[in-house]
């Protein structure tokens, strides 16, 4: 791409940067911008290129390609934590050869599918490339997307009282489920918004870890490595409170788990805080005036999504549940090989539809599992323990224990999309978290 970005980074990928020329400096300006134009359009999943019948390429995966151009040589050693990719996209790859192996006729199906995946989770390595040096440039783009979805959110919140959905012409990507074709069904009878997301579940999924991340930065237990402008700062804030009012609005499942882990970042700032008594008092205040509103808000999300129709991302969690069990069972019962290496890349879905007459496996996680078996959940073994690694390095951070778990909350019960490509962002991010935060309560001892 540029000077900069063709010098190899560190195997640590170390935030400092070096004296450069000034044709370096020039090329550190395009990563920064490269950096910031993956946060805002790796957040937007529309528009898109069609590609064939049932797959698109969205204009964030064109980006997260150009963005790696420069490091392919990087990218082909077996580096932490770039290795991360070759360990998720390795079980496909022999899933995949052993439904070729079989002769059966769901082979092309495999190797779109697995193409679709690799092309998405590439994002995690343009973040775990570019995040050491531009971690301030990424945020502000996420954060500045989260502030457009709310203000979309906003905007079909008021529309849907009157049975319309505004801009509809910008949902275009036939990856996800059409929302054209159920405009008046998402509008006069679902009634949640989503901002510019395939629907409310996708949307929560995306935007969760960030608004969890931005809260933690207010509440001093996330502590940048890169200290934020002033106008950084309110950016920040203000994505954090619109992410967090639209997935509460939105009343998926996500916000309830969302709310819980916010709560328990809140009450651990609390303990810390070093404030006056005048402060707790109005932090008390605060509290007792939102509190009644989101148990009033959570009672209603449970009687209305609770053996609810299925519409548009809006299934019941019985479905959703029953969807996970099944799959287990098709995973288990159907000999040896199906458990070592599943049921093939992208055939679950199939499965489901032809055998069970359930729309898909609701979840990135368990999906992968079940088409990747046994192999992948040794990929997912090996992820969880780096994972682990890093949080014991971060100082067992309460604010990385808490993202991660509304991460994986949301990969493994809320959605179903692995286009999108914001969990892979926030996947990376989380590998490289000693690289962009400082450790919580100071140096941390190697372990």
């Amino acid at each position: 791409m540029t000077a900069v970005l063709q010098q190899p980074l560190p195997v640590e990928l170390s935030a400092e940067r070096p004296q450069t020329s000034t044709a370096s400096r020039v090329g550190e300006k395009a990563a920064a911008a490269a950096a910031c134009a993956l946060g805002f359009i790796g957040f937007m999943p529309y528009p898109a290129i069609n590609v064939g019948n049932t797959s698109a390429v969205q204009f964030g995966n064109i980006l997260t390609i150009a963005m790696l151009a420069p490091f392919a040589a990087a990218l082909l050693k077996w580096r932490r934590p770039l290795n991360l990719y070759p360990v998720l996209m390795l079980p496909l790859v022999l899933s995949a050869i052993t439904v070729a192996s079989s002769g059966g006729d769901d082979v092309s199906l495999s190797l779109k599918f697995m193409a679709a995946f690799g092309i998405s989770a590439a994002a995690l390595c343009a973040t775990q490339l570019y995040a050491p040096r531009y971690s301030l440039h990424l945020l502000t783009g996420i954060a500045a997307a989260t502030v457009v979805h709310f203000v979309f959110g906003m905007w079909q919140f008021y529309t849907f009282r009157s049975d319309s959905f505004p801009m509809v012409e910008l949902y275009v990507n036939q990856s996800f489920l059409s929302v054209q074709d159920n405009v008046d069904t998402i509008a006069r009878w679902i009634k949640r918004p989503f901002g510019i997301f395939p629907e409310p579940s996708a949307m929560s999924s995306s935007l969760a870890p960030w608004v969890l991340l931005f809260s933690g930065h207010f509440l001093g237990l996330v502590h940048l490595k890169e200290k934020p402008s002033r106008r950084q700062e309110l950016l920040f804030a203000a994505a954090a409170a619109g992410g967090l009012l639209l997935i509460i609005l939105s009343r998926s499942g996500h916000a309830a788990v969302t709310l819980a882990a916010l709560g328990a970042m809140g009450l651990v700032w609390a303990m810390r805080a070093k404030a006056k008594p005048q402060t707790h008092f109005l932090t008390i205040c605060a509290a007792g005036a939102v509190l009644p509103f989101v148990l009033i808000l959570a009672t209603n999300m449970l009687a209305d999504r609770v053996g609810g129709a299925s519409k548009l991302g809006n299934s019941s969690w019985e479905e959703r549940s029953s969807s996970l069990v099944i799959g287990f069972e098709v995973l288990t019962n159907r000999g040896l090989g199906t458990t070592v290496f599943g049921v093939g890349p992208g055939l679950s879905s199939p499965v489901m539809q032809k055998e069970y007459n359930l729309e898909a496996v609701w979840s990135v996680l368990l999906a992968s599992i079940y088409e990747t078996g046994f192999l992948g959940l040794i990929a997912v073994a090996w992820i969880a323990s780096l994972l682990f690694r890093t949080w014991k390095t971060s100082g067992r951070s309460l604010a990385f224990a808490a993202i991660t778990f509304v991460w994986l909350v949301g990969i493994t019960l809320t959605t179903s999309y692995s286009q999108l490509l914001p969990i892979w962002i926030a996947l990376g991010w989380l590998t490289i978290w000693p690289s962009v935060c400082e450790p919580a309560g100071g140096k941390v001892q190697p372990q």
